[in-house]
């Protein structure tokens, strides 16, 4: 397959993630280090953020939280200094629509197929402006600003960036970012036009996942 033509898939997939992502259950991807049965929600009981263990944080994110404890761990997270350099991205087994949580197994299904397509993101500047670039298999994309901002979910701060550049200006993609231990960055990926200071029913139910960076 061409670049091009990856690239194409993609974008497809993503624009039309909304409309299949609850009526679609696609067979879940083995984990890296399971504990549990393949697809099947861990108890949480071992969901452990380590301050000084980068690895073992996002081993736990990926393999030991509940999809909710994802989402909450993001909503806790002080939003800390934004990330820089190129920072590792891991996708992780949480993914809402219209705020409603996916099963487990089919948000790790997804997350698994979305962390073919690239697994890093590089915090830079352009100019005078920082910015941030997603690093796909094919080569870096048009990124975005990285600003401070609102979150579009609990309207507290956060780091954020819009990559609508590389959807000819659709927000399908808006990352936000916080900081949940010294080498690791929690994030959500979620779409909408909405300003970060409305209330609206769309803004208060997200579409979109989770990744940490690391």
């Amino acid at each position: 397959m061409t670049k091009s033509r990856l690239r194409g898939v993609v974008v497809g997939a993503l624009a039309g993630l909304t409309g299949v992502a609850l009526t679609c259950a696609p067979a879940a991807a083995e984990p890296a280090k399971p504990l549990t049965a393949n697809g099947t929600e861990p108890s949480g009981k071992h969901c452990v953020i380590e301050r000084d263990d980068a690895q073992a944080t996002v081993d736990a994110l990926q393999h030991r939280c509940t999809s909710q404890q994802i989402l909450d761990l993001f909503l806790a997270a002080p939003v800390g200094s934004a990330p820089t350099g190129t920072k590792k991205i891991a996708l992780l087994p949480a993914f809402q629509v219209s705020g409603r949580l996916l099963p487990y197994g089919q948000a790790r299904a997804f997350t698994s197929t979305q962390n073919e397509f690239g697994d890093s993101l590089t915090f830079t500047r352009r100019g005078d402006t920082a910015w941030a670039y997603k690093n796909y298999v094919w080569g870096r994309d048009a990124g975005g600003p990285l600003i401070s901002d609102s979150s579009r979910i609990d309207h507290k701060p956060v780091h954020a960036a819009d990559f609508s550049r590389d959807f000819a200006g659709a927000p399908i993609s808006l990352h936000e970012y916080r900081r949940l231990t010294p080498g690791v960055w929690i994030g959500r990926d979620i779409g909408g036009s909405s300003k970060p200071s409305d209330t609206s029913e769309t803004e208060s139910k997200p579409t979109g996942g989770a990744f940490a960076l690391s």
